[in-house]
Parts: structure tokens; C-alpha cells; sequence
């Protein structure tokens, strides 16, 4: 049950990142102007596919989740979720400090539309399988023999 969630923590920053770019191609000035909830709508999303991984990692779940058809499928496992929290926290404190931190210029919008579809393909990265396991896992083995857990 909890495993067919999994295309959740991808989607949803590349959804609100489409959504708000089609706004933004259609009302170009009003999206300009409304960078407050913009920036917080992606930052949601992105927090709410972090707690998805987070209940995932936490409950130990792990297989391999099936996207359209037999075409795409999103390998879970204990290492995938580690690694994708820790990228999705990174992009969550890049997304807090950019609000707090960047002046509401021209390009804002498009900054966190950008934002949030590199956050949603680094996701889609790291449960992609062999590709990206065959970096992350040596690291992760590693650290296992060592004796430190997660």
C-alpha cells in the first residue's frame, strides 16, 4: 500500500513546478508579483513528498514501484529512501534560505519553478535503480561493515 505512494515523491515538486509554470506563462506579471506563495506552494510540496519518504524509510519499505506500464519503475529500497531524504532536506534548506535570503527580483518565479523540477528529477534519480545505485551503494556498505546505522 505504502509502496504505491512512491511516484508521489517525485511528482509532486515537477506537478506544482509545471502548475506554476503554466501560470506563469499565462499571467506573466500577476505570477511575478505573487512570489510569497509561489515559493511557499513548491516548498510544500517538496515537504510533503520529504514526509512521504520519511514514513517510507522509517516503516523499512522496499520494491519496486511501477510507472506507466511496464516502461518506468522506481526501485525502493533502504539506501534509495537515505539518499533521496538527504537530497530532498538539502533542497528544502536551499528553497527556506532563498525565501529568506533573495530579493524579489525578475526571475524569481522562474528560479523556484526550476528549483522545484531539479528537485523532483534528482528524486526520480535516485530510485532510477542501477544508474544510481551502482554510486551510492559502495558508500552505503561502507558505512554499514563499519557499524554506523541510520
Amino acid at each position: 500500500m505504502l509502496l504505491n505512494l512512491t511516484w508521489l515523491i517525485p511528482g509532486l515538486p515537477i506537478f506544482s513546478s509545471i502548475f506554476i509554470a503554466l501560470l506563469l506563462l499565462s499571467f506573466d506579471k500577476t505570477m511575478n508579483r505573487l512570489t510569497k506563495p509561489v515559493s511557499y506552494f513548491i516548498i510544500i510540496s517538496l515537504t510533503i513528498s520529504e514526509i512521504i519518504n520519511f514514513i517510507l524509510f522509517k516503516k523499512n519499505i522496499s520494491g519496486n514501484d511501477i510507472l506507466f506500464g511496464s516502461e518506468f519503475e522506481l526501485v525502493v529500497d533502504r539506501s534509495a529512501l537515505l539518499v533521496s531524504e538527504l537530497i530532498g532536506f538539502v533542497f528544502l534548506l536551499i528553497m527556506l534560505f532563498s525565501v529568506a535570503k533573495l530579493k524579489r527580483r525578475s526571475g524569481y518565479v522562474r528560479y523556484f519553478v526550476f528549483l522545484g523540477f531539479l528537485s523532483g528529477f534528482v528524486y526520480l534519480f535516485s530510485f532510477s535503480g542501477s544508474l544510481f545505485h551502482d554510486f551510492y551503494d559502495p558508500l552505503i556498505s561502507y558505512l554499514d561493515k563499519a557499524g554506523i546505522s541510520f
